[in-house]
């Protein structure tokens, strides 16, 4: 189990998380379930339990639908020059836009990952090797960085095989 900690089960169980192991269609099927029924929930998945959902989520009406394209090569410039991020080729994310006529997309969304958890927890996720990391339904809004209102329009991502989202419904 190569470099395979119990001591970090048991401090994830600690602070009150559930850890699963479980074959990838039952982890698979776990996601599947959790954006079925509405509820929400990080999951750490292998590569290849990652691909078996999104090949199942991002079908391309849902993609259309939700407006999902690529992060173009300025944002990604933009997100690694102004934001120090590296690294963020192969991305995909929506854009909405605020009351105001802001527009929310890749670049603001990381920009906010690191005003709320800061920096060395962005770059965190982004170092994982081998790990995706899924938020389903998650609770938090984006935030346009212009007028500081909560755009009720769901913002969605996968962001360089490393760290994606998924919702039940588009939000209203």
């Amino acid at each position: 189990m190569g470099g395979f900690s119990l001591d970090s089960v048991g401090a994830v169980v600690g602070s009150g998380r559930a850890v699963i192991s479980a074959d990838d269609s039952t982890v698979v099927a776990a996601v599947q379930d959790t954006l079925r029924d509405g509820r929400s929930a990080t999951f750490y998945l292998t590569p290849e339990q990652a691909a078996a959902v999104k090949s199942w989520y991002w079908t391309p009406k849902r993609v259309a639908e939700r407006g999902l394209e690529p992060v173009s090569n300025e944002e990604l410039q933009r997100i690694g020059t102004e934001l120090r991020v590296e690294d963020m080729g192969h991305s995909y994310s929506n854009r909405v836009v605020c009351e105001c006529g802001a527009v929310y997309g890749a670049f603001e969304f990381v920009q906010q990952g690191i005003a709320e958890h800061g920096k060395d927890q962005v770059d965190a996720v982004f170092d994982l090797e081998g790990v995706y990391v899924l938020r389903v339904n998650p609770v938090n809004s984006a935030v346009c960085p212009a007028c500081t209102r909560r755009i009720l329009v769901g913002h969605e991502y996968d962001m360089t095989n490393r760290y994606g989202c998924c919702r039940s419904e588009p939000p209203v």
